[in-house]
């Protein structure tokens, strides 16, 4: 899926990569103690890049028919989609900690942490393999046009 001949998915990744590495520091800031505005711009981060890394995913998977289904880059893409899809459940599961009254705040607030950083140490390595696609295997890439 391109626009403007440029592949779309790329441009989105963007994101959701920066909306979770400030959720992420925004909650392990509340979880020290800042104040509650903080606890805001976490649980608008995180939800921001919830909705925008659906996008980039569902912008990802209609790329996806671009790989051959038996090659080792549809390898690569599947466990890239696995990591990717782990880690928005991670930060989902953040913003629902974040959220809870059934559990103690503070406990609330170190789980919310501890999904966060999973989540965003698992996006490394989904980073990594979709690195892999591009520079390895050259999905989504053109080759150079003849003047």
């Amino acid at each position: 899926m391109r626009v403007f001949g440029h592949p779309l998915h790329p441009m989105l990744v963007h994101f959701p990569i920066v909306l979770w590495t400030a959720a992420t520091a925004a909650y392990v800031w509340v979880a020290a103690g800042a104040s509650e505005s903080i606890a805001t711009a976490a649980k608008f981060a995180n939800g921001a890049g919830l909705i925008m890394a659906m996008l980039a995913m569902l912008v990802g998977l209609l790329e996806l028919r671009s790989i051959a289904r038996d090659s080792e880059a549809m390898q690569v893409a599947i466990w890239h989609m696995m990591a990717m899809s782990t880690v928005w459940v991670c930060f989902l599961a953040a913003m629902l900690l974040s959220q809870s009254t059934g559990l103690d705040r503070a406990t609330a607030r170190v789980g919310a942490v501890a999904c966060a950083g999973v989540g965003l140490l698992v996006m490394g390595v989904g980073g990594w393999l979709g690195g892999r696609l591009v520079y390895e295997f050259g999905v989504a890439v053109r080759g150079p046009r003849k003047s």
